[in-house]
């Protein structure tokens, strides 16, 4: 008797469950779609353009005499010293960076933390304020302050006798002169960040660190830096695809050059769409950049998503 009243019940419950499932799911498909529409408009379909726009050969205004090569594009690339030269000065740019970046960004985020939390709030806003100015402008004030005759930079290296340092008019001290201005302009962000990561660290645990005898750098290698990863992954992503895709920098400083020996990629693409007009070509470029960035940084990604999804 019993069995026959739960099991209408039961039958019912469930429809009842599975009618509240599908308008969830209804729901969260209406809140989805604009948001998926707008991603597929204005990331996908630009993406699909450039990708078969790259195996064309065309100038700008002349689409229509627009030869299919396919391939070939790809293969010019890869037989082009400067190109792979540009290849290479990116990753080099990206690694010297981020190197950077992190060492300073972490160290004075960690430091900060450390002083009267008024004087750290005080500093952060100040430090704050080279991410106020755009990166062009960035540019023009530095290019002016690695003048040979009247900047500062080299204003401060003659106290140390280093007047013939070369700056940005040589090819061997250009792209590292371009590393310091970007690591000025980004390290306040890392420092914003990482202090934020750093409020969200429970003090007792520094508390038992200091009970069992840790010091400084014992508590920032099994105190801080463990529960910083998180935070840390994710400027890393930021920062090396920011990196990565350098163009204003290095535009308003060197242009690319001298002779070619801070190129980057997005400095190679301008040039062979906008002076050189082959358009096709630029494209290849842009997808090979975006492949990069893929390989370099989306292992990093998956990881970051996983162990999110794990927590």
């Amino acid at each position: 008797m019993t069995r026959i009243q739960l099991a209408p019940r039961g039958r019912a419950q469930r429809r009842s469950t599975s009618s509240y499932a599908r308008k969830d799911l209804r729901l969260a498909l209406y809140l989805v779609l604009p948001a998926a529409a707008a991603i597929f408009i204005v990331m996908i379909v630009p993406l699909g353009f450039a990708l078969i726009a790259s195996t064309f050969e065309y100038s700008l205004g002349q689409e229509e005499s627009a030869v299919f090569v396919f391939l070939d594009n790809y293969a010019k690339f890869f037989a082009d010293p400067v190109a792979i030269s540009s290849l290479l000065n990116t990753a080099l740019f990206t690694v010297m960076s981020l190197f950077l970046c992190m060492l300073i960004g972490v160290g004075m985020s960690v430091l900060l933390k450390s002083l009267n939390p008024r004087t750290g709030n005080i500093l952060r806003a100040i430090f704050a304020m080279p991410l106020l100015i755009s990166p062009i402008i960035v540019s023009l004030i530095w290019r002016y302050m690695y003048d040979p005759t009247y900047g500062l930079v080299y204003y401060v290296l003659s106290w140390f006798g280093l007047e013939e340092w070369g700056g940005l008019t040589d090819t061997t001290t250009a792209l590292f002169s371009i590393v310091i201005t970007d690591v000025w302009h980004a390290v306040p962000f890392i420092i914003l960040v990482t202090s934020a990561g750093l409020t969200v660290i429970p003090e007792e645990l520094y508390e038992a660190a200091r009970i069992d005898g840790a010091g400084t750098i014992g508590t920032l290698v099994n105190v801080t830096l463990p529960l910083l990863v998180k935070t840390l992954i994710v400027l890393i992503l930021i920062r090396g695809t920011d990196a990565f895709r350098v163009f204003d920098l290095i535009y308003g400083l060197t242009g690319g050059g001298p002779a070619n020996s801070t190129s980057s990629l997005s400095i190679y693409a301008y040039k062979q769409a906008y002076e050189n007009n082959e358009m096709g070509y630029a494209m290849a470029v842009a997808m090979i950049t975006l492949i990069a960035l893929v390989i370099l940084f989306g292992p990093l990604m998956r990881n970051s998503a996983r162990s999110k999804g794990d927590s």
